[in-house]
């Protein structure tokens, strides 16, 4: 069980960071200490999956099958890191912004990459869910975040879209679960591969669904028509992390 939770480090890592900012806000005003906290949790969570890689864990899996660390998993572990460095960075006039709410901003950044993490890291259908929406709640708070007009107009818009993304992209799930009998892609991919007629169209109708859900989620054409106002209200770097995290993962 301990083997299998240290597959999970690097995200459990940057949980654990973002609530202490969540807490240490309440006392600490220093927005530098905030900063240089957040980013230590990403180079932690770097380095955790490095030394994953050094002690020759790649390709191992855990919970069932539900995560698995592989190449692909700790390329965009990597990258995401990157981006919420990156993100952090830019943020030092945003933070200024917002004396009172500096620990929750960080907080919701690393609690956003964490989901992205898991996303690429998981070959479970619930464990998709889970974790494109533990990702997805944070970034329609980070695109409100300002509270002005054009701000709140753009977290109501991307709270409302999403939403209804996340609903088709349910049903096309709760469909492909139905066919199948599993959860597990890999299931499911060689249930496809038996090539039963007697569910093609529900097969079709889920994949449908599917690409409807996550075509809003990735603002994917024609499925982006929130992406102007949501990008306009949200603060500068959050609109870059958007633009770039959220679409990688």
């Amino acid at each position: 069980m301990l083997a299998e939770v240290n597959l999970l480090g690097p995200q459990l890592l940057l949980m654990v960071v973002g609530g202490f900012l969540l807490i240490a806000d309440l006392v600490v005003k220093d927005r530098r200490i905030l900063v240089a906290t957040a980013m230590a949790g990403l180079f932690g969570a770097v380095l955790y999956s490095t030394v994953l890689l050094v002690d020759g864990k790649v390709g191992n899996t855990a919970f069932d099958e539900i995560l698995v660390f592989d190449q692909f998993a700790l390329f965009f572990q990597f990258l995401l890191a990157g981006v919420a460095l990156a993100a952090i960075g830019a943020s030092w006039e945003t933070l200024a912004r917002i004396p009172s709410r500096r620990g929750e901003y960080l907080a919701l950044i690393l609690f956003s990459t964490t989901g992205l993490m898991l996303l690429a890291g998981t070959r479970d259908l619930i464990g998709i869910f889970i974790a494109l929406e533990l990702s997805s709640i944070s970034q329609y708070i980070l695109v409100g975040f300002h509270k002005d007009r054009f701000s709140s107009e753009a977290g109501l818009k991307y709270l409302l879209v999403g939403a209804i993304a996340t609903a088709v992209l349910l049903y096309g799930m709760a469909i492909l679960i139905g066919i199948s009998g599993s959860t597990n892609l890999g299931a499911i991919s060689a249930f496809i591969a038996t090539g039963d007629d007697g569910v093609f169209e529900a097969l079709i109708f889920a994949t449908v669904l599917l690409i409807v859900g996550f075509g809003f989620k990735a603002a994917v054409a024609p499925f982006h028509m929130w992406v102007p106002d949501a990008y306009t209200g949200a603060p500068t770097p959050i609109a870059a992390f958007l633009s770039v995290a959220s679409k990688a993962g």
